[in-house]
This record gives structure tokens, sequence and C-alpha cells, in this order.
């Protein structure tokens, strides 16, 4: 904080931030409200690093109703999936006993989770309630060992997994070479008109032939 100062009934605090910038943080002591310079809370609904500093040096425990923001509230949920007013209901959503039940299991589970972090014999007797106590909830849902998982499955099928299972590596292919598509007439033709010309012995043309494949010359064979 560099400097606070006092007008009418506004305290407004001066704050230095990591970048090296000042920011001034206006609180209205009549409407209790708090209002950064960076407007970060009024162009995205977040409050800023400068009045969570400010409410930090006011010893503050609950952040303000007006810096919650509308957009993080339940409450403005609730019109488009259960078809109310936000204006007509609560912004603590009365929620049903099933599941306030279930969210009490949950804080009671961590809760002695908690407390017995460390301690190995209490762990173990620990789990050992909640697996009888699932044995005598959830009937049908009775953990197997890994051993009556085995002989389930193999009942199931009607066949014995082998003891020991001998995998051999896989067959060598040969893919070296392999792969290539055939050309076509066409990109025959291209790729031999992109070779460099060679002067043919017999005929004395430039062109993608020599003595051998000389056109000419089997030209007059056939004559003779």
């Amino acid at each position: 904080m560099v400097k606070t100062s006092n007008e009418d009934d506004t305290e407004i605090y001066v704050i230095n931030d990591k970048f090296s910038k000042d920011w001034s943080v206006s609180y209205s002591v009549s409407g209790d409200s708090y209002v950064c310079g960076c407007k970060l809370f009024q162009r995205l609904g977040l409050v800023c690093s400068h009045i969570f500093w400010v409410l930090r040096n006011k010893k503050l425990k609950l952040v303000p109703d007006h810096l919650h923001g509308g957009r993080w509230l339940k409450s403005n949920f609730v019109k488009p999936v259960h078809c109310g007013f936000v204006d007509d209901i609560e912004k603590a959503i009365i929620i049903d006993s099933a599941t306030q039940e279930w969210r009490d299991m949950h804080g009671d589970y961590f809760e002695v989770a908690q407390t017995i972090k460390g301690n190995v014999d209490q762990i173990r007797a620990f789990r050992q309630i909640i697996a009888e106590g699932k044995k005598a909830i959830i009937a049908e849902g009775i953990v197997l060992s890994i051993s009556d998982k085995r002989q389930m499955i193999e009942n199931f099928y009607g066949s014995q997994a082998h003891s020991e299972i001998d995998v051999h590596p896989p067959d060598v292919v040969k893919t070296k070479g392999s792969g290539r598509r055939p050309l076509t007439r066409l990109e025959q033709a291209m790729k031999m008109k992109a070779k460099p010309g060679r002067k043919c012995a017999e005929c004395g043309e430039v062109g993608n032939h020599d003595a051998r494949n000389c056109k000419k010359i089997k030209e007059k064979q056939k004559i003779k």
C-alpha cells in the first residue's frame, strides 16, 4: 500500500501491484462497496487482487455480497433449468434431503479419513468397517477376491485358463521396397521428359535413348 486518504465517507487506498503500477481502490462506507481503477470486476465480473488486498488489510473474513457477481451464483441457473424465476427464489437454493444426506456422508468420510491419516491400524480397521457395511447394504455387490473372479470367469466360459502362456515374437515382414504404386503411362512419360537428354552414338540425336534402344536402328534392321 502506497498511501491512504479519506474523502467524506469514502476511503481511498493506493495499491502498488507486482508490475510496479499504482491502482486506486475506493471504499464507500455508507454503501459498503469497493471500486478499483483497473475495472476488472466491471469488465469480467472477477474481483481484482487490489480489492482482495484491501479486504485482507481490513481483516474481513467474507467477501461482500456485491462482489460475488451474479454469473457465479447458482440462482442464475434456476430459470433455464427448473423453469423458475430468479427473482422469486432465495440465493441459497433448497436441496432435497437425499442430496443433503449424501453430502453429509462425504463430509463424515473425509473427516474420519483425515483424522486417522498416518495410522495404519486405524486405516485397516476403517476399511474393514466399510467392507462390512458394503456387504450389508449392497447384497449383490459383494467384492470378490482374485481367485473367486477367476473361477467365475472359467465357469462362464466352460474352460480353464492356462497356467503358463508362451508368447512368441511376431513373424518378421519384409517391407523394404513394398507399397509403391505402379506408374501410369502419363507419369512414365513425364518422368522420362524430366530426365536430361543424352546423345545417341548411332543416330546422333539428343533424347532419352542410346544405341541399344535406338528406334532408327531398329527400323533399319526391319527393312533389311
